[in-house]
């Protein structure tokens, strides 16, 4: 997905710093759920833990990241979601939960959410739920990605976990 809209761009760059954005990126998480730790070097803008419970294999993530691209005018950056839900496919014993395709707003050039399992071999079965969604501002373009995990089978938590994800935004 990256990719694609890359090569569409003239330049393309990671925002590693979140007052260089032209808006608040919004989450929606429950603080009793979530504790926010420092991203270092990770490239995230946001990353997220769940406090680990005893009985899963590793912590609950959603880490929010960001790439601005600068494009020629006329580009439609729409066209970039085309490939969107690939990346996942490509992972070991994907099976597809939801895929979404979000249309053109007032605010947005489109957007999409994937949520399935796979198998990774460290944690076992993992719960993942991406979101991206496409902001343009001239020939300035955000692509904001969220992606959440979980090794819980509890489909509540599971939910939580989407939900978290789906509401993350730009606010510009």
């Amino acid at each position: 997905m990256d990719e694609r809209v890359r090569l569409m761009a003239v330049s393309a760059a990671a925002v590693d710093d979140a007052r260089t954005i032209a808006g608040d990126i919004r989450m929606h998480a429950d603080q009793a759920e979530w504790l926010e730790v420092p991203t270092g070097d990770s490239g995230h803008l946001t990353t997220l833990v769940a406090p680990t419970d005893p009985t899963m294999r590793s912590a609950d993530t959603i880490t929010v990241t960001m790439t601005r691209f600068i494009v020629d005018w006329g580009v439609d950056v729409n066209d970039g979601l085309d490939d969107a839900f690939e990346d996942m496919r490509r992972l070991p014993g994907w099976t597809e939960h939801r895929v979404e395709r979000f249309p053109i707003t007032a605010t947005t050039e489109g957007g999409t959410v994937q949520a399935g399992t796979y198998m990774d071999e460290l944690r076992g079965w993992v719960y993942a739920v991406t979101k991206i969604v496409l902001y343009q501002r001239g020939n300035v373009v955000y692509l904001l990605r969220c992606t959440g995990s979980t090794t819980s089978e509890s489909a509540g938590h599971r939910e939580s976990l989407a939900r978290s994800v789906r509401f993350v935004h730009l606010d510009d």
